[in-house]
């Protein structure tokens, strides 16, 4: 990242929020650390502090946290990490339908879980130990089966007819870390320029018909 970022926290448990916001704060990427024990809460500081990336519980006091992912993801260049006590298949389904990048169960490993929060900052997806994939994900396409998570939400974006502006936007990055990045995710996939990764990327399926990623 450019700049220090800043974490928003959604637990209705103050020992859990507290732990981890003291656990972020000794990292050199993480500014500030905003935290929320409420659906409610958690729906007012996205809106109002534009977080640039969030954790939250599925438990939480007045709601689901599953309506909170959703309401979050519509922050632009805020993603989301699940992070709960359940791991359970259909539940992990549902988070990343509804745009959960990352989701890890509470038993993982403190540096994990700061780990995996970094993944899905840096445009990236992740499941934690005992967190079981999503059966009946598709198959990613060559040449976009070599890129990693973060490259192929960065094709996805380029691909959908997004700015460079746009872009690092959404990443919360530079528009020079965008243009960098767009120029590795050419090298790697062999295409020539953004028409061509538009054209393959259409036809292996990564974005539908008009246009919308």
């Amino acid at each position: 990242m450019d700049e220090p970022v800043t974490v928003l926290l959604v637990d209705d448990h103050p020992l859990v929020r507290h732990g981890l916001a003291a656990l972020l704060g000794t990292e050199s990427w993480v500014g500030a650390v905003l935290q929320g024990g409420s659906v409610r809460e958690g729906a007012a500081l996205g809106a109002t502090a534009r977080p640039d990336v969030a954790v939250v519980d599925l438990g939480l006091p007045d709601g689901p946290g599953l309506e909170l992912v959703r309401r979050l993801r519509r922050t632009p260049g805020c993603p989301v990490l699940v992070l709960t006590m359940t791991g359970d298949d259909g539940t992990v389904r549902a988070c990343l339908a509804a745009g959960a990048s990352g989701y890890v169960r509470k038993d993982t490993d403190p540096g994990a879980v700061v780990r995996a929060l970094r993944t899905v900052l840096d445009g990236g997806q992740v499941l934690g130990p005992g967190v079981r994939a999503a059966p009946g994900a598709a198959r990613v396409l060559p040449p976009f089966d070599r890129l990693s998570p973060g490259q192929l939400r960065l094709a996805r974006l380029v691909a959908a007819g997004a700015t460079t502006s746009a872009v690092a936007a959404e990443l919360a990055v530079s528009d020079k870390t965008v243009r960098n990045r767009i120029s590795e995710l050419l090298a790697a996939t062999g295409l020539a320029d953004r028409v061509q990764l538009a054209l393959r990327a259409r036809e292996a399926g990564l974005i539908p018909p008009n246009g919308v990623a």
